[in-house]
């Protein structure tokens, strides 16, 4: 079976509700940034490299339904989204890291402009996707080399495919 944990989906981030498995395979479509604080204040996404990338994407989402083409406000709708995402996980590294990340794009607002910027904020959240999951299949590989068959493994927390990386997954993938 292959599935995503998180996608980008345009005008919505589209999360594996973890909550609900192993019993089936549910997605909840996240259609504004409060939908996706929800989504990781309720652990329906875990593990800290995915709640790190569902934080960037839900304010790349604020970016995207931000109406206003003010500068000043648009600033005001993303701080307030950056709040709501850091006040969901208080110990998550990775989330305080993705928000971070965003918000030095936003930094830029008064010289690229509101439109550019949140063009920009999407590029973003979508690179740290990309670079985590570039990240978590090279831990992958190298633990395959070390890791024999029948050997057992004990994880902490949330580990695995879920918790980390969010290409597509299938049993047996490094």
């Amino acid at each position: 079976m292959k599935f995503k944990t998180i996608e980008w989906k345009g005008d919505r981030v589209r999360i594996l509700d973890q909550r609900r498995l192993p019993q089936g395979i549910h997605y909840l479509d996240c259609r504004d940034a409060p939908s996706v604080a929800q989504a990781i204040r309720t652990m329906a996404i875990r593990g800290a490299p995915a709640i790190g990338v569902a934080a960037a994407m839900g304010i790349a989402l604020a970016a995207r339904k931000a109406q206003s083409h003010q500068p000043e406000a648009f600033l005001k709708s993303l701080n307030e989204a950056c709040e709501e995402m850091r006040e969901t996980r208080p110990t998550a590294v990775n989330l305080f890291w993705a928000v971070s990340r965003m918000e030095r794009i936003l930094d830029q607002v008064h010289i690229r402009g509101v439109e550019e910027t949140k063009e920009r904020l999407v590029r973003e959240a979508l690179q740290i996707l990309e670079k985590d999951i570039q990240i978590n299949r090279k831990i992958g590989m190298y633990g395959k080399k070390l890791i024999k068959e029948g050997d057992g493994v004990l994880t902490h927390c949330n580990a695995g495919a879920l918790g980390t990386r969010r290409g597509l997954c299938s049993r047996g993938a490094g």
